[in-house]
């Protein structure tokens, strides 16, 4: 994997979004977004699914054993308007054969480009893709996550935003994101435990 360049900043989750804490980020970063060797046997997917995976599994040091102990209610969200426009093309251009691959088939849907992290950990929450670009997209992204997260439907959402950074490479960053607890509920919480002491 190439190293990630200094491009513009774009915020996964501003600070001043005060009910949401980042308990993980990460990023990765490939100049071209090329077929990917699969790790998994008889397993096709896009390559923005294997970076957006990359930045994951660069995220997940931070937070991974509280994640990966409730892994089957993390949520996922992508911000793309790429998606799997690699695998697309590709089949595509292979119509005129006499048989298309079935897995290259499946890893054209768009939504598969969010997908792969959730077979690789296991996640198994709502998933939800954006396809337009993570200026256009975060917003709604966001609100999304905060309303899974305040309402208990994911313990975690993992947010990912792709970028395209023309004539320079394809970046993707994420964010695994969770409730925050609040100073006043904190106390409360301290309050109470010391009461029952």
């Amino acid at each position: 994997m190439n190293a990630f360049p200094a491009f513009g900043p774009y915020a996964i989750c501003p600070p001043d979004t005060a009910d949401v804490a980042v308990v993980g980020h990460g990023d990765a970063f490939r100049e071209q977004l090329t077929a990917v060797r699969s790790r998994i046997p008889s397993l096709y997917a896009d390559p923005l699914a294997w970076l957006v995976a990359d930045a994951v599994e660069n995220a997940l040091p931070e937070c991974a054993a509280d994640v990966l102990a409730c892994r089957e209610d993390v949520a996922v969200i992508l911000v793309s308007a790429h998606c799997t426009l690699h695998t697309m093309d590709a089949v595509a251009r292979s119509l005129p054969a006499p048989r298309v691959s079935p897995l290259r088939f499946a890893g054209a849907s768009p939504g598969s480009a969010g997908s792969l992290l959730c077979l690789l950990h296991g996640f198994k929450g709502s998933s939800l893709t954006f396809s337009m670009t993570p200026e256009d997209g975060l917003p709604a992204a966001r609100t999304v996550a905060r309303s899974w997260l305040r309402s208990g439907a994911a313990p975690y959402v993992v947010l990912c935003a792709h970028q395209v950074h023309e004539g320079q490479g394809h970046s993707v960053r994420c964010a695994v994101l969770a409730p925050a607890v609040s100073v006043a509920h904190a106390g409360d919480v301290g309050r109470a435990t010391a009461g029952r002491e």
